[in-house]
């Protein structure tokens, strides 16, 4: 019965290897974009809409720039700022860093997480670390 067992054993071992192998090899990555792919407009909930230019600029309408205990968008920002995409982490998303102007002589940003392979799945602004709650953004059609 030993003989058995033993050869068993290390085919269910080498199979699950393998399937471990083919999961990650074909497993959705991080979102991650390049510069070019995130240029144009960008749309919301609530009038929420983002336009960001090639050079850096950017546009905003609506854009929450915090959230309610409850994950409401509060706070909207409308007027003009800056976009920098961040360099992509390893296992994460990538981020783009938002820079919204000044208030009182503190600088108002947010940042937004690519989703999917050149933000085919739209832009997030993280709701709060404790959850996984977001507020999308989809590209205009």
């Amino acid at each position: 019965m030993k003989k058995i067992v033993i050869p068993i054993a290390v085919l269910c071992g080498a199979a699950l290897a393998v399937g471990a192998a083919v999961f990650l090899s074909t497993a959705e990555p991080y979102g991650s974009a390049e510069p070019s792919e995130l240029v144009g407009s960008w749309h919301g909930s609530q009038g929420a809409e983002l336009t960001l230019r090639k050079d850096g600029s950017l546009s905003a309408v609506k854009v929450p720039t915090d959230f309610s205990d409850s994950g409401d968008p509060i706070k909207p920002f409308t007027g003009k700022g800056t976009w920098e995409l961040k360099a992509k982490s390893d296992f994460d998303d990538q981020e783009i860093d938002v820079s919204l102007g000044e208030v009182f002589g503190s600088k108002i940003g947010i940042y937004l997480q690519v989703k999917g392979k050149g933000a085919r799945d739209g832009l997030a602004i993280p709701v709060s670390v404790d959850t996984a709650q977001r507020f999308a953004f989809k590209r205009d059609s």
